[in-house]
């Protein structure tokens, strides 16, 4: 009876820490980040937003579906206050190393020098009836994932939005 305890005792240890954060052994999460997001055509935010933080997810994230098996997604930040880059969301269902696509979903969201924070930027590249084109080229070397998006975001007016995103390997 002890030796069964002990086994499931040893058991919890290594599930616990196996759940530690910043222990997790997913190359996808918890990369150190570069973002650069360049505004264009809007009369109050135009301009360029650079952020370093660590994402949340920096890529292939499958949710065990067969049509994900080379999908590419980014959320960054994971826990950074106060960046000039909020929030950024990227999703394909399809983007390989080396790859393009024109079916993506991009949410942007930023922090004006003054502090102010307007809505996000909503590139729905995927959705053709939102007339929001866009293309997003991904690449990989050394262990860096890039990714280069550009897309018309609409919000009464076509607003440019290009992201570039840089996830290193973890530390």
């Amino acid at each position: 009876m002890k030796a069964i305890i002990a086994v499931v005792a040893l058991g919890v240890l290594f599930l616990c820490a196996e759940a530690l954060p910043g222990q997790s052994a997913d190359s996808t999460t918890l990369r150190p980040t570069d973002v650069v997001v360049v505004i264009n055509r809007d009369t109050h935010y135009d301009g360029t937003y650079r952020a370093y933080g660590i994402s949340r997810v920096c890529g292939k994230l499958d949710y065990m579906m067969p049509h994900r098996a080379n999908s590419f997604v980014v959320e960054f930040p994971d826990d950074e206050l106060n960046l000039a880059v909020r929030s950024l969301s990227f999703d394909a269902d399809t983007l390989s190393a080396g790859g393009n696509t024109a079916s993506f979903l991009l949410t942007v969201a930023v922090r004006t020098p003054s502090g102010g924070t307007p809505p996000a930027f909503v590139v729905r590249a995927k959705q053709p009836t939102y007339k929001e084109p866009g293309t997003a080229m991904r690449t990989k070397a050394a262990g860096r994932d890039s990714l280069a998006v550009q897309g018309i975001a609409t919000s009464g007016t076509k607003v440019d939005v290009k992201v570039t995103v840089v996830c290193h390997p973890k530390l």
